[in-house]
């Protein structure tokens, strides 16, 4: 089962998203970037959502750290705000690959998290191919 890390500051947020989700994933709660950070050390992750607006340590500079010590790991931002330039960075910079309005739509929310896991998957699948295609064609070399 895919593991799924959800982060916002409001807990009823984390908690509604948990309910939605729960049935199809393996769901990890944060309620700060300190605390999703301190779960990714301890668990392998499969796609994490945060909210952009967070006290302290905001979505996009956590999912910006994760980038950078996790980049095999998914990211989603989740808005509850009309912050374009800012969200647009953060697609541009392949920060995260879609920002999710609040409030969501389950069955949107649902789709779109199984077709970026999905993704992740097959891009998985294809780089041990090439690793496979590249390790065959040494070994041919040297025979």
């Amino acid at each position: 089962m895919q593991h799924i890390l959800l982060v916002d500051d409001e807990p009823e947020v984390v908690h509604a998203l948990s309910r939605v989700l729960r049935k199809e994933y393996h769901i990890s709660k944060a309620f700060s970037a300190d605390q999703a950070l301190e779960l990714l050390r301890e668990q392998p992750i499969d796609l994490i959502l945060s909210d952009i607006r967070m006290p302290h340590v905001d979505g996009i500079e956590l999912l910006t750290q994760i980038k950078s010590l996790y980049p095999g790991i998914s990211r989603v931002l989740l808005s509850g705000y009309a912050d374009m330039e800012q969200s647009q960075a953060a697609i541009s910079n392949h920060i995260a690959e879609i920002i999710l309005a609040k409030p969501w739509d389950n069955f949107e929310l649902k789709t779109i998290l199984k077709i970026i896991l999905r993704c992740q998957h097959l891009e998985q699948a294809n780089r041990e191919l090439q690793n496979e295609n590249h390790q065959l064609k040494s070994e041919k070399l040297t025979t």
